[in-house]
């Protein structure tokens, strides 16, 4: 079946043209003979013999793995130096999680992806960490013009590395770099093998590509590239890896929900917190919201109300909520600090009895008498809940109420 481009699509949107006949079969041929590549290897010219062997052909899409690029180019850094290499090529921070001692950050880096540690990656580097080419896409189109001219053959060049996916449990290799591949295929305008319209459609090619040669590359293997072919329309276009990414007003995603709700409350960078891998027990999180909530904003100054929380007693536990009876408590106050500790967690304000420690009452007190001191001690109150609300996104907490009371320990009535 053909399929045609809808007229609606617009021209020069960088994506191209679907395949004109259904696929065949589809081989992925590891590229071996590959031997260590050093700073300023010619990579052309070591993959030249191991492509004639394989007899490359016009259509044929070497992927080729990152790392091995970045070994040419001397891309290495010291060890003690990883964690200032990854914030230099961080474009923004999206989130850092701890695991053990250890934080990762996650950022995006100058050629669009979103990656763990910026991609810098110790793995199959004996001599110190990789970073990642600066500009893949440039890397790929050299390497991709020099082969063309060795070889006489129009073929495509992807540089592909590990990554994960949202909502996806695993990792596997996508496409970095992108040279004469069709990495984005259109096919929004044709229909589905029912007949109905497809009106959204544009597929990955580029990513399946990847995806595909680490089937034969592996992580283990000692084999940097593959190539694949008799995939249709593979070559039929050149559109870079960079227009693979979501940026700027097209990414959902900017940030987690914990740090989208900090920023929300006006943290800034410095001030954010670094939650783990999972869901901290409740009690950390109920911590953490305190502190997160009390920190002070941009022109905030005195410590005009202050926010305790009060467990509930072990009894308690009978009317669907747990007491934490070696926790006498946690205090904190609004407008000190300039920073969470990371051994505070956070909370929700509202939850059901679940049975899990963290339940009872948090009691936001006034430093005064006053209307300020009163302002003061509503405006904390919601920050707690909604810095509480954000902790239980990732797992429920139990029942815990906010409550505002008199500076001598009464409760407020009004």
């Amino acid at each position: 079946m053909s399929i045609e481009k809808s007229s609606q699509v617009p021209p020069g949107s960088g994506l191209a043209d679907p395949p004109s006949t259904r696929p065949g079969t589809v081989q992925v041929l590891p590229v071996t003979g590959i031997p260590e590549i050093r700073h300023g290897d010619d990579l052309a010219a070591i993959l030249a013999p191991s492509l004639c062997a394989l007899e490359v052909r016009d259509g044929d899409v070497l992927c080729i793995s990152t790392k091995i690029v970045s070994k040419s180019l001397g891309l290495r850094v010291d060890p003690a130096e990883r964690d200032a290499a990854i914030e230099a090529a961080a474009v923004r921070t999206v989130a850092r999680r701890r695991h053990t001692r250890v934080v990762t950050s996650v950022v995006q880096i100058p050629s669009g992806p979103v990656m763990a540690a910026a991609g810098v990656d110790s793995s199959n580097a004996p001599d110190g960490p990789l970073l990642l080419p600066e500009d893949p896409d440039g890397c790929a189109l050299d390497l991709r013009d020099r082969l063309v001219t060795m070889l006489g053959v129009r073929l495509g060049v992807l540089l592909t590395d590990t990554s994960s996916r949202i909502w996806r449990v695993g990792v596997g290799d996508i496409a970095l770099g992108a040279a004469g591949v069709a990495s984005l295929q259109d096919l929004r305008g044709g229909t589905d093998a029912d007949g109905r319209a497809l009106t959204v459609t544009v597929r990955n090619l580029a990513d399946e590509l990847a995806a595909a040669s680490d089937l034969v590359k592996g992580k283990a293997g000692g084999v940097p590239a593959a190539i694949v072919r008799g995939v249709p329309g593979a070559t039929t276009d050149d559109v870079p890896a960079r227009a693979l990414s979501r940026t700027g007003e097209d990414d959902w995603f900017r940030r987690p929900s914990l740090e989208s709700v900090w920023v929300a409350l006006g943290l800034t960078a410095a001030q954010e917190p670094v939650a783990r891998m999972s869901p901290e027990p409740a009690a950390e999180r109920i911590e953490r919201a305190l502190a997160v909530a009390a920190l002070p904003r941009k022109d905030e100054t005195g410590r005009d109300a202050t926010a305790r929380w009060v467990p509930a007693a072990p009894e308690d536990a009978s009317h669907g909520r747990a007491g934490i009876a070696s926790n006498p408590g946690t205090s904190t106050t609004a407008g000190t600090g300039t920073g969470v500790g990371t051994s505070t967690g956070t909370g929700t304000g509202t939850g059901t009895g679940t049975g899990t420690s963290g339940s009872g009452r948090i009691l936001v007190t006034p430093a005064g008498t006053g209307p300020d001191a009163w302002i003061a001690a509503g405006t904390l109150a919601e920050r707690i809940r909604t810095a509480l609300g954000a902790e239980a996104l990732g797992a429920p907490l139990p029942l815990l109420t906010v409550e505002i009371v008199r500076p001598d320990g009464q409760e407020d009535s009004r």
